[in-house]
C-alpha cells in the first residue's frame, strides 16, 4: 500500500459544511487501501483573527508567545476533519506538529525543519487509521512550539511526504492548479498541466501564492511528486516533476513558461554597515527581494510587514532610513531569458506605455519593476504577447 500525503489549505476547510464534503471524498479514498496522511492548514482566516487579537493587547507581542496562539487554529482544523471522518466511519486520529515528530530549529516564527521523527504517524497507518497533522507547527529541539512561517503547511506536508517515503504529496486549494498566470488577474490564463521544480520555485519565489518556495525546495531536493490540485472538484490538476530531458526540447530555445506578480511592495535602502548586519540577523520576517549596490542594502518587503520592520529599524538605532512605496513586480519565468538583448528589446517596447522602474534577469527569470498600479494591466499585456498568442 502506499502512502499518500494530502494537504488541505485554509480555503479547502473554511467551514465546517467544507470539511464534512472532504471527509466524505476522503473517505472514498480510504477504501481504495492506500495510506493517508492529511496535513491541514487553519481554517481560513483564522490564523489573521487570531494575529489581530494579540496585536489588540500589544504592538509588539513576542514571538514565542505569538507561535503559542497561532498554532491553536490549525488544531482545530485537525480536530474537527478528524471528527468528521470518524462521523463517516473512517478511523483517524490527529496530531499536532509535535506530536507529529516535526523537529525544528528555535527561530519562533520561521522555524526550518531540522527532521521529522515520524514513528506515531507510522503506528497509526499501521492500525489502519487516517492520520491528520496540523501544518505550519513543530517543535523546536529545546521543546518549545514553533510555527514555519508563511505557506507553513505547505512545508509541512512535503517535509512529511519526503521523511515517510510517499509516493506523492497533494496539495489542495481554491483553485485548479498552476497557471500560467494569476486567473484572478488573467482570465485567459491555462491551467499547466505539469511544470518542472525550477520553473516552479522561480514562480513561487517571484509572488506565485500556489505553492510556498521551502515546499518546493524539498520536494526538488528529495525528488518527491507534487500536484497542485482543487479541493472542490478533486480533478487532475498540475504535476511538479523533473524538468523535461534536454533531448526533448530544443537547444537553447527561449521560452516563457509562466508570469508571476508581486502587488504593495515597500523598498527600503539602508547604509551596508554594522547595524545593518545586526538588523539581518534579527530579522524574522520574509524578505522578498534584497540586493546590495554601493555599500547600500535595498530591501523590497511585503506592504504588510511595514509596522514590524519599522519598529526594529528603530530599535537597531536607524532613525532615518529611505522608503519608498507602492512598488509592484511582473516576473517572467521561463528558460532562455537571461541574456537575450533581442528579447530584452521586445519586453521594452511591450512596457513603453508603463513606468519601469528597472529590468533584471536571472537565471529562469526577467523581473520588471514598476509602479503597484500599472501590475495588472502590464501582467495581461505581456501575458496576450508571450504566452496567448505565441
Amino acid at each position: 500500500m502506499a502512502i499518500i500525503v494530502k494537504k488541505f489549505g485554509g480555503s479547502s476547510v473554511g467551514s465546517v459544511p467544507q470539511i464534512a464534503a472532504i471527509a466524505k471524498r476522503l473517505a472514498r479514498d480510504y477504501h481504495q487501501g492506500d495510506q493517508l496522511v492529511l496535513v491541514v492548514s487553519a481554517m481560513a482566516k483564522t490564523t489573521d483573527s487570531l494575529f489581530s487579537l494579540a496585536y489588540e493587547i500589544t504592538k509588539h507581542p513576542s514571538r514565542r508567545e505569538l507561535d503559542m496562539l497561532l498554532t491553536a487554529g490549525e488544531r482545530i482544523s485537525m480536530s474537527l476533519l478528524s471528527l468528521s471522518l470518524l462521523e463517516e466511519g473512517i478511523p483517524s486520529i490527529s496530531f499536532t506538529g509535535s506530536q507529529s515528530g516535526i523537529i525544528t530549529d528555535d527561530h519562533h516564527g520561521n522555524a526550518k525543519i531540522l527532521k521529522v521523527n515520524a514513528f506515531r504517524i507510522h503506528e497509526e497507518l499501521a492500525k489502519e487509521k487516517i492520520v491528520i497533522v496540523a501544518g505550519f507547527q513543530g517543535v523546536s529541539t529545546g521543546k518549545e512550539i514553533t510555527t514555519l512561517g508563511r505557506g507553513g503547511s505547505d512545508t509541512s506536508a512535503v517535509a512529511l511526504a519526503c521523511y515517510l517515503g510517499a509516493e506523492r504529496c497533494e496539495i489542495y486549494t481554491d483553485v485548479a492548479g498552476v497557471y500560467s498566470a494569476d486567473p484572478r488577474i488573467v482570465p485567459q490564463a491555462k491551467l499547466l498541466p505539469e511544470i518542472g521544480y525550477l520553473d516552479m520555485l522561480a514562480l513561487a519565489y517571484n509572488g506565485s501564492k500556489v505553492l510556498h518556495p521551502r515546499a518546493v525546495e524539498f520536494a526538488s531536493k528529495y525528488k518527491v511528486p507534487v500536484e497542485v490540485k482543487s479541493s472542490f472538484t478533486f480533478a487532475p490538476g498540475t504535476m511538479i516533476k523533473n524538468e523535461e530531458s534536454p533531448k526533448d526540447i530544443a537547444m537553447e530555445k527561449l521560452q516563457v513558461n509562466a508570469i508571476a506578480h508581486k502587488e504593495d511592495i515597500l523598498r527600503y535602502l539602508i547604509p551596508s554597515d554594522e547595524k545593518a548586519l545586526l538588523l539581518l540577523n534579527k530579522w524574522q520576517n520574509e524578505i522578498f527581494k534584497i540586493t546590495m549596490q554601493d555599500k547600500v542594502l535595498e530591501l523590497y518587503i511585503e506592504a504588510k510587514y511595514e509596522p514590524e520592520i519599522d519598529y526594529l529599524l528603530a530599535e537597531s538605532g536607524y532613525d532615518m532610513v529611505s522608503k519608498d512605496r507602492d512598488l509592484g513586480f511582473v516576473i517572467l519565468i521561463g528558460s532562455g531569458l537571461a541574456a537575450d538583448p533581442a528579447f530584452m528589446a521586445k519586453i521594452i517596447k511591450l512596457t513603453g506605455a508603463s513606468d519601469v522602474k528597472r529590468i533584471s534577469h536571472g537565471e529562469r527569470s526577467l523581473e520588471l519593476i514598476l509602479p503597484t498600479g500599472q501590475v495588472a494591466k502590464t501582467l495581461v499585456l505581456l501575458h496576450q504577447e508571450l504566452l496567448e498568442n505565441k
